[in-house]
């Protein structure tokens, strides 16, 4: 699911201090306010829970790691987990899992290879959202 901020953020930054994977990350903006990468976000709600202003709200255009959209959730990838983007493949930046057998492999470039094997959809549904977001921009 991931979660993102809205213009209430205040800017404290009781978020950052909580994100047990840096998915919290201050934005460029003039205003000191957050943004979430949905990435790196593993949908621990600890941001959610420390925000005095609650700025921070789920996005449902995004799969819940482990949960709903993951595919990791399903019975067929019994014993296998996400690294929750903290291992990412050197070759494609994708995010890696780990076997049962404790082997940490790239999905991603597994599927390019012909060994299809499920992926992480995190990454193809925020590349939607920036086509979207860049169709939508004037000029």
């Amino acid at each position: 699911m991931a979660f993102a901020v809205t213009p209430d953020c205040i800017g404290c930054g009781a978020c950052e201090f909580a994100c047990p994977t840096g998915a919290l990350r201050q934005s460029d903006s003039y205003l000191v306010t957050y943004w979430i990468d949905p990435l790196a976000c593993d949908d621990c709600t600890r941001c959610v829970e420390l925000c005095p202003v609650a700025a921070i709200v789920p996005d449902d255009a995004f799969a819940v790691c482990s949960g709903r959209g993951c595919p990791l959730a399903s019975r067929r990838y019994g014993g296998w987990s996400c690294s929750r983007s903290l291992d990412r493949c050197t070759a494609c930046g994708g995010v890696r899992w780990r076997t049962p057998r404790g082997e940490a492999i790239c999905p991603d470039c597994r599927r390019r290879t012909g060994n299809v094997l499920a992926t992480c959809p995190k990454p193809r549904q925020l590349a939607r959202r920036e086509l979207r977001a860049a169709a939508s921009r004037p000029g």
